[in-house]
């Protein structure tokens, strides 16, 4: 009897273990990511970027442009906008979506490339980040009708033109789940997708892996943080699969990855490209290039490749 008493005791020590270990680990993990906060407060935003030494704020003042706060209409708060009009006479308008952490002030270089090319740009800020709502990251699940809010303001902005929608890492996963939602109003006529991930498992998983901390097994870790996000949030990593989302879509897909990421793994883009069930799509692997750089390190080609892409699986 005692002995049987000694067993249980070291069972249900071994579980109490195992929970407190697994809610540590689980913490941790949302932390570096659900949990995360944008690079640049939105306090600190304005003085960051009148010394970027890119001078995107002067650049910027060679357009007219307006900001201001639109509701999304399924989460039920306000999302930042910035509406650029291009300087050339266009109904054709680009909405760019950034990625975690960032802001939209991190994706004018590419808005910019768009505005000298015949296109008014809307960048936005994603949920909780500058003066957009929301507690967290969700990795696309709620950052998706954030994002058809955005749509169909551009959409009613700019009327009988082209609109096209192009994300970066976090910004491509949540695109990329937005063309499912795309398909009731089709407003959006392309994607360009940067660098996605498949599933949010896998982006946390490299994530993980990047900080190669000794002894802490990668799948425990993510485990760890799926149900930590679960009891916090109330979703968990298997409820975010963008490529899930692209299984009965219509509309022309690009998707972009440098073969050296170790962010999203170069695996999900082709993942979402074998998914997608038409052939107005494109793979764009990229020799050599790491996470969301070709936009940087080859912008010419990397747009002359996107704006013949347009134009042979979508203007013509």
């Amino acid at each position: 009897m005692i002995k049987k008493n000694k067993i249980k005791i070291a069972i249900i020590s071994l579980i109490i273990l195992f929970v407190g270990i697994t809610y540590i680990v689980g913490k941790m993990v949302y932390d570096g990511s659900i949990g995360s906060k944008p690079e640049v407060s939105v306090q600190a935003m304005a003085e960051y970027y009148e010394s970027n030494e890119d001078k995107l704020l002067e650049k910027l003042a060679n357009y007219k442009q307006e900001k201001k706060l639109i509701k999304s209409e399924k989460n039920g708060y306000d999302i930042e906008v910035l509406n650029i009009k291009s300087n050339k006479e266009t109904n054709n308008s680009m909405i760019v979506v950034h990625g975690i952490e960032r802001n939209y002030h991190d994706v004018l270089n590419t808005a910019f490339n768009y505005l000298e090319n015949g296109y008014n740009v809307v960048v936005y800020n994603q949920r909780q980040t500058g003066n957009t709502g929301g507690d967290n990251y969700t990795f696309g699940l709620y950052e998706r009708f954030d994002l058809d809010s955005v749509v169909d303001y551009t959409a009613e902005s700019y009327k009988d033109g082209l609109l096209g929608v192009h994300g970066f890492s976090m910004g491509a996963a949540t695109a990329t789940m937005h063309t499912e939602l795309n398909e009731e109003k089709k407003n959006v006529d392309f994607y360009i997708l940067d660098a996605p991930y498949h599933t949010m498992k896998s982006g946390i998983e490299m994530g993980i892996k990047r900080k190669d901390i000794p002894l802490l097994p990668v799948e425990y870790a993510t485990f760890a943080g799926s149900v930590y996000a679960k009891i916090k949030c109330g979703f968990s990593y298997n409820d975010v699969k963008p490529f899930e989302s692209v299984k009965n879509i219509t509309t022309p897909i690009m998707l972009i990855h440098g073969s050296e990421d170790d962010y999203t793994s170069v695996a999900g883009s082709k993942i979402i490209y074998d998914t997608i069930p038409h052939n107005k799509k494109e793979l764009w692997i990229i020799d050599g290039l790491k996470h969301c750089e070709a936009d940087d390190i080859i912008e010419e080609e990397y747009f002359e490749r996107i704006y013949k892409f347009i134009r042979g699986k979508i203007k013509n």
